[in-house]
């Protein structure tokens, strides 16, 4: 790939704007895809992004391109946007240099893109799946990236951050029940290839000849994948500043005030050690620094981006990321919840592993109706019972609003630590 020269590009985006800011992205990533226990297909991608946004009379505009030959062209672009665009009244420039705390990135040194190494991670999850051979493996994949951005600004700011990815995933099938794991992480020493085969084809085998059960209010267990995908999912799209300026966040007007059950708090940990996207500076080169969202039930601070802060009256906290067509989106990098912890399988339960129908979820409102998917009754920490198809119904921000509690181990994604989450009486159809 050809080395960019970016001081080159902010000198060129001096001439026609007050202020430039460049962001270059490179890549390399390899999946390997598997069906019926056999490899069919292999995909190796290499490649770099180059984002321009300028600032002209406090307007923003942005441009992206992959050819380095087309900067000149997406520096116009870049212009054009930015005289088309709205002013950003309380604009008060991008960030300038800032000393930047210590630490490292989610980069594993040792991580080798490779068919061999993919192949190896297969090899694995499959013969976690082989402990319950009743259960055939369906699909599997595996993707390997590892990459390296640079930011620089026309204020001084340049920083560097290097990050590598391990995604697995595998479902299999028996007597027309299926399971599904998967993890990420970006250390290969975070993940188990073996126990995700092997949780998959438990779940496929556990869940056969499902039993029908009454619609009323159950204590249900939402796994970590549950509480991913549909509690921190609205929550974290309601401290959105973006929404709150527009209006589409149920706590626009709640600042300051208790929308959580006062044992509860959420804030976001950029540089937590358990999490796997540590950042040290947000893609606007904002210093990133622990924040508490809600503190004892109280909300307490919205997510915001540069420009939404100035929108708002308010500062940046650091939670710009950056979109594929280089604009900036705003999201937590790791949010973290507290709650009471217990077992949260010991006392009678619905435990519901996956849900259908999470995107579905009202954002604004927090309604939901879902339904379930590798459901068990459980007791005494063990998944008794399967339960044949039931719905869930229920208002996330409610929720929040209960006598919930955790477990004592959280599981990694993208942007978030989870937790299981107990829920007392929600209604099951």
């Amino acid at each position: 790939m050809s080395e960019i020269d970016v001081d080159a590009i902010l000198r060129q985006g001096q001439v026609f704007a007050d202020e430039v800011e460049v962001y270059v992205s490179r890549y390399e990533d390899l999946s390997l895809e598997q069906r019926q226990m056999a490899v069919s297909s292999v995909f190796e991608h290499a490649g770099q992004n180059i984002y321009i946004r300028v600032i002209k009379d406090g307007k923003i505009g942005v441009s992206a391109t992959s050819d380095p030959t087309r900067i000149g062209d997406a520096m116009k672009a870049a212009v054009s946007s930015a005289n088309l665009s709205e002013k950003i009244e309380g604009w008060n420039g991008l960030p300038g240099k800032e000393e930047i705390a210590s630490g490292k990135d989610p980069y594993d040194e040792t991580l080798e893109i490779s068919a061999d190494t993919a192949a190896e991670y297969l090899s694995r999850m499959n013969a976690g799946a082989e402990k319950y051979s009743e259960a055939r493996v369906v699909t599997a994949g595996v993707t390997l990236m590892k990459g390296s951005s640079v930011l620089a600004n026309s204020n001084g700011v340049w920083l560097e951050r290097k990050f590598t990815d391990i995604s697995l995933g595998i479902d299999a099938i028996c007597d027309g029940s299926t399971g599904y794991d998967g993890d990420s992480a970006p250390f290969a020493s975070r993940l188990n290839p073996e126990k995700i085969g092997e949780q998959t084809a438990f779940y496929a085998t556990a869940s056969r000849g499902g039993e029908t059960i009454e619609s009323k209010k159950y204590d249900v267990v939402f796994s970590e994948n549950v509480v991913d995908s549909l509690i921190y999912e609205l929550f974290s799209d309601a401290v959105n500043g973006r929404n709150v300026l527009t209006g589409k966040s149920i706590y626009a007007n709640s600042l300051g005030t208790e929308v959580a059950n006062p044992k509860i708090s959420f804030s976001d940990s950029p540089m937590e050690e358990a999490g796997d996207s540590w950042r040290r500076f947000d893609t606007e080169g904002t210093p990133t620094k622990k924040l508490d969202i809600v503190k004892d039930g109280v909300l307490t601070s919205f997510l915001y981006d540069k420009k939404t802060a100035a929108q708002a009256g308010t500062v940046t906290t650091g939670n710009a990321l950056r979109a594929g067509n280089g604009t900036t989106t705003i999201a937590p990098h790791c949010l973290t919840i507290s709650a009471p912890r217990e077992n949260v399988l010991e006392r009678p339960c619905l435990f519901v592993k996956e849900v259908i129908g999470a995107h579905t979820a009202n954002p604004l409102t927090g309604e939901f109706s879902v339904e379930v998917a590798n459901a068990f009754i459980a007791e005494g920490g063990k998944l008794n019972r399967p339960v044949k198809k039931a719905m869930l119904a229920g208002n996330v921000f409610d929720i929040l609003k209960g006598e919930i509690t955790i477990s004592q181990s959280a599981k990694a994604f993208s942007g978030a630590l989870v937790p299981q989450m107990r829920i007392p009486d929600l209604q099951v159809i």
